[in-house]
């Protein structure tokens, strides 16, 4: 839901330019553009190759939001308690 937002408030407020498709690979790789999204508007065969392009272009994977850390962290807790 996260990503559609952004991507509307992104077209609403472009300069005309579409930098996703100028640079799907820096997209993906700045949390703005799905997996499955790189991986068409890159024509890559699968998530292997998209990993290959990113390490190819010294860029990183995208890092999940902060709250869905926060809850992985608070899930994991919980699991270790009852453990």
């Amino acid at each position: 839901m996260t990503a559609i937002v952004r991507e509307h408030l992104e077209a609403v407020t472009s300069d005309g330019t579409d930098r996703i498709t100028d640079d799907p690979l820096l997209a993906y790789s700045q949390g703005r553009l799905a997996r499955n999204e790189a991986i068409r508007l890159l024509g890559l065969r699968d998530y292997a190759e998209l990993l290959v392009a990113l390490g190819d272009a010294d860029l990183p994977l995208p890092q999940p939001p902060t709250h869905d850390v926060e809850n992985q962290a608070v899930t994991f807790a919980k699991l270790w308690k009852q453990s």
